[in-house]
């Protein structure tokens, strides 16, 4: 089977602080006419544009490398940031006016025995404190702030839908109790790229990430490495 190389990719994890305490995430719902997963609750972003790469940043190599790693072209790290930008402005109409503000936080591939793959880089930033972000109505239908802990707790209620790396996301925001401690986090975590691989365990499916049993690697992820689908078609986050 030959696999398909993946689509590069920026995702945008908005962040914004509660007056009664902890902090809350911009997320917005796929429309149901999405090619990949519709109905699901996303975080704002998109594939790599021919356009972002002849865009720029107010950042030198050295600071892109620090936030990429040096694996990651400089060029192609800016486009990145780029298209972070673009996609938030097109999906929640917010205007990012400094993207070097923004820091890297994950970086997910989708599995090679996907048709459609993407190589997402996941950055965060907080929402300008004068925006007032909503949905593009037509590549996403609803949009909503979503507290990370909230949602991992709520998440068997069957009230929203999400794809694996998104809800893994959200589990590793619910660590944290105010967005500076995301950000102060991503400024200096290892970010590594996260490619999972499916396999079948105890005759259920589950989505296997490095470091798993299951899964050996030199770079294993920090938190929990085995996400099994459930009922309903639902993924859950569980030790591996």
């Amino acid at each position: 089977m030959t696999t398909s190389a993946p689509r590069p990719a920026s995702t945008v994890l908005l962040l914004r602080d509660e007056p009664a305490g902890g902090f809350s995430v911009f997320m917005v719902q796929r429309s149901m006419k999405s090619s990949f997963m519709p109905g699901a609750y996303v975080f704002p972003g998109g594939g790599v544009e021919e356009s972002d790469w002849s865009s720029d940043v107010a950042l030198t190599d050295r600071e892109l490398l620090e936030r990429f790693g040096s694996g990651m072209d400089p060029s192609a790290a800016r486009a990145h940031l780029c298209a972070a930008v673009r996609e938030v402005e097109e999906e929640a109409l917010v205007e990012l006016m400094d993207p070097s503000g923004m820091e890297t936080f994950s970086h997910w591939i989708t599995p090679a025995i996907e048709s459609r793959r993407f190589d997402t880089w996941f950055l965060v930033t907080r929402m300008p404190a004068d925006a007032q972000p909503t949905h593009d109505d037509h590549e996403v239908v609803a949009s909503r702030w979503v507290e990370p802990k909230s949602a991992v707790e709520r998440y068997g209620d069957g009230e929203i839908l999400l794809a694996p790396p998104t809800y893994y996301t959200l589990w590793d925001l619910a660590r944290f109790d105010s967005a500076q401690e995301v950000i102060d986090d991503a400024r200096v975590r290892r970010v590594i790229g996260v490619q999972p691989r499916f396999e079948e365990v105890d005759g259920r499916m589950a989505l296997l990430l490095p470091g798993d049993s299951l899964y050996p690697s030199e770079s294993p992820v920090e938190g929990p490495t085995r996400i099994v689908m459930g009922e309903g078609g639902r993924w859950w986050v569980v030790a591996g």
